[in-house]
Formats: C-alpha cells, structure tokens, sequence
C-alpha cells in the first residue's frame, strides 16, 4: 500500500520519545498557517475524513466537531504513496506513525519546516564550504529542483555527547521555526542521516557588521539605520518570549547592502522568571549586560544593553571594554564603565544611546520603547558633537554584588561554525562522508575537490579554556 523505496532509513535523534498516544484532546486553534479536508490515518489500513489545521509544531484534527492536537516537532517525515489516496506524507514517531493523503502540496511545505527528513543529499548538491566550528560546518549547497541556493549548517551527532547537547540543538531548531520576519534568520528544514544533521537556512550574501566595522568608518546614519533594524528584530523576538543573549556584529549580517539579518540563534532560550536556563549566564566577553555576568536574574533587555555597545562600536570604531586581555575584558565588561568623550554625537544621540547602555536594567529602554525614540525621526545629518566633559561614566545605579559561587568557564556546547566571507575552507573527512553518500544516492556534486588541509579529531574537555579570539562565547556554571 505504501510506496517506501527511496526512504533513507535513518535513526531519529532528535524525537523525544516513541510515543503511543499521539492525539489528545484540544480545543480549537486560535490561527493556523495552513488548513484543509484530508484523509488521515485512524488505524492500520483505516482512514477517515478530517480538518487539519497546523499551528507552528501542533497538528489539529476536527472530527464530528471534536478537536483533537498532536504534537509533530521533529518527527519524522517522509512522502509516500497511497493506491487509492495518491500522493501523501508520513509523520513518523518511533513505531507509531501518522498518514495524511489529499492536496498535500501546501501542508508538506509547512511541515518540512517543524519536522525531520532524510534525503538531503538526494535534495541538495553541496557548493562549497562557507564556515566551520566545534561541532559541525557550514555549507553553501542548491536544491536540484528549483536550483535556488541555500545555506546548510551541519552537526555531526557522534560529538554531540552530552544530554545538554541534545537538548540545546533541539531548542535551537525550536526557536528558529518560530520566526517568519524580515530581520531575523529565515529557517527552512532540516535533515538527518545516520552521521550528521542539517539544517538548512537562508543564504545570506551581504556580509556581516563585523566585516564592515572593520573595513571602514560606518557614517552615523547607517550606524543608527542598522541599530533600528536590529531594535525591530529583537523586539519581534521578545514578543514571542524569545531572548538571544548573543548580540554581536558576527550575527548581525546582511541579505544585501541595506538589510540587516539577525542571525545564531544558539545561545537563544524562552525568558524565565526564575532564571532557570538550560545555560544560565551566557554571551560574548565585550556584549554582554553587567547583570548577566554578575550572575543576577535578568530578562530581555540584557539583548538591548548588547545593541546599545554594538551602536557604540559603529559610531566610535571601538568597544568600550576591549582588552587584548580576556579576564580583564570580562572584568571591565561586568563594571559597565563606559568612556564617553569619544562619541561624538548630539544630545539626542547620546541619551539614545545612554538609555540602551544603562547598568540598571530598571532604567534602561526595552526594544519596544528604543525604536520609539525620538531619535529616529531627526536628520542625521544634522547630528553634531554634544557635550561630555566626563571621561569616565557609570550610567544607572550601582548593582549589588555579585553571587560569589565558583564560575567556571567552558565553550558553548553548540558554539555556531564561523562564517569566512571568502569562502576558502577546504575539504576533510567530513564533506568526504557527505560526498560519499551523495554518491550512494546517485546524486551529482558540480565541484573540484580541493586538498585536505588537516585531519584534527575534537576532544570535548571541560576544562581547556578556549581563548582563541576576542570574540568567544561564555557560559558560566555554578556548582
């Protein structure tokens, strides 16, 4: 009855459970992103009529007015084919599993979103390597249908050994199909084959602030151009609970010369109350908000205390807690003392920018209320030097000190692959794993092979501190 031939058989290493009850009582959904009349599986060889409605990762059924909601993040998914019913999919959890036949064409295009496939290689021909780090890689590669070109970031599973691993990928991928925005990283679908996982995002050309900071003064007027688009991107994400906690020029890129991406959403987590983070103090050394690395409870304004040092860096060229030292970059970094005799800036500029970069959280702006600053409807061109005769600044009032329980610094476990604006990585036995089981699938890679640079095997241990740039990412655990 079914047609499963191409299907690569693969294990699901993201699925929670082999669940045996998939559909529990519900109400209706509020909205959907896509709806129709199908026929869905009800028992081995049975299908009835229903409505589905999906929302986000929940799959609504209507049956005789009853609803009914199951839960289909990371399932596995798979076209297949019906004698009948024709073409279909497949939702796979474990040993149980869901069948939807009809006009599939809008549904499955949703679904690859929230759940897991098995055919890249099949679907995608790899172009060229475009960023690497701890755990995995990033490739540019295109869809062999449509031809369009698409950024692929990678995980190998045998080094995520961790639970927290595990864990942290899964609410990785839960965050970013979360966001359809402009500003914000566009997220499409993932794959998982025995080896690896990937998951393929949008590519983006335009380069990242980093790269702009450093080739050249940026003018006042993009600075506060890009920091507005930053602003509206962080508050899209803080009005869906999200915070980021990792604000810096690297993921701050661009889709062209003019619009700004926010990207790495690695470090991102649901705000808590209670503060009870799968990684609880986190971020860059330089970005980061003093009550972050005070080990205080913090919310969603500690990504606008990291816009605001960013702002600084575009409109000054420096960062105001830059070291060639790393213990006393964290140190002046957790002080928030800030120099402000080098911004050269109006008044208006200045309380903008006073008002992201305050230590007190209580009176620093949200995203929300930045981007309604007053600000943003002057003429930059008129902005001129604005008085500061203190060198020295200690905006908002003094915190408290700080918990002295041991810290212990460590590499994020999902620390994202550095991009390389040119594009020059080599092979090693990790695209020849790839390429090998495009072979298998009789897919073409239109691409010279180029050299093996080095074959260097990761050891994940806890205590080797990673001091390798000025811009590593932190987590610090209590005991």
């Amino acid at each position: 009855m079914i047609d499963n031939s191409n299907t690569v058989k693969t294990s699901n290493f993201l699925l929670q459970s082999n669940r045996t009850q998939l559909w529990t009582l519900s109400t209706k959904p509020i909205d959907s992103s896509v709806s129709g009349c199908f026929h869905v599986s009800y028992k081995l060889g049975v299908f009835r009529e229903a409505s589905l409605y999906l929302q986000g990762q929940n799959l609504y059924k209507c049956k005789n007015h009853k609803w009914k909601v199951c839960d289909i993040g990371n399932s596995q998914l798979e076209v297949v084919r019906h004698n009948v019913f024709g073409e279909g999919c497949k939702l796979g959890f474990g040993q149980n599993y869901i069948e939807i036949y009809g006009k599939i064409e809008e549904l499955l295009e949703k679904l690859k979103k929230q759940c897991i496939q098995s055919n890249f290689t099949q679907k995608y021909s790899i172009l060229k390597l475009i960023g690497q780090g701890t755990y995995g890689k990033v490739y540019r590669v295109k869809n062999k249908s449509n031809q369009k070109e698409f950024a692929v970031k990678t995980f190998e599973k045998s080094l995520l050994i961790l639970p927290s691993d595990k864990i942290a990928l899964a609410k990785e991928l839960e965050i970013a199909r979360l966001f359809e925005h402009p500003n914000l990283l566009q997220f499409y679908e993932t794959f998982e084959s025995e080896q690896f996982i990937f998951v393929v995002f949008e590519l983006l050309l335009g380069g990242n602030l980093r790269q702009e900071i450093k080739k050249s003064k940026i003018s006042e007027k993009r600075a506060f151009n890009i920091i507005r688009q930053l602003l509206v991107a962080l508050d899209h994400m803080h009005s869906l609970g999200v915070i980021h906690r990792d604000i810096k020029p690297e993921n701050i890129m661009f889709r062209n010369s003019e619009e700004l991406v926010l990207t790495d959403f690695g470090l991102a987590d649901y705000y808590r109350k209670d503060g009870q983070y799968l990684f609880t103090n986190c971020g860059t050394p330089g970005y980061c908000a003093p009550e972050l690395l005070q080990n205080k409870l913090y919310d969603f304004k500690v990504d606008v205390f990291s816009a605001g040092i960013v702002l600084f860096q575009m409109l000054t060229g420096e960062n105001p807690f830059d070291s060639d030292d790393y213990n006393k970059r964290v140190k002046l970094n957790k002080q928030g003392l800030i120099d402000w005799s080098i911004v050269n800036v109006n008044g208006d500029a200045l309380d903008f920018l006073q008002s992201l970069l305050s230590r007190n959280p209580f009176h620093r702006l949200t995203a929300a209320q930045a981007i309604n600053h007053k600000i943003f409807n002057q003429d930059y061109g008129r902005f001129q030097r604005s008085g500061v005769s203190n060198t020295l600044v200690s905006t908002g009032s003094q915190l408290s000190s700080p918990n002295t329980k041991q810290l212990q610094i460590i590499p994020s476990p999902l620390q994202s692959p550095k991009i390389n604006s040119l594009h020059q990585f080599e092979f090693d036995e990790l695209d020849n794993l790839i390429l090998e089981q495009s072979k298998k699938d009789k897919s073409i890679v239109n691409y010279p092979m180029l050299e093996r640079k080095q074959n260097q095997q990761f050891q994940f241990n806890y205590k080797v501190q990673h001091r390798t740039t000025k811009s590593e990412v932190l987590l610090f655990f209590q005991e």
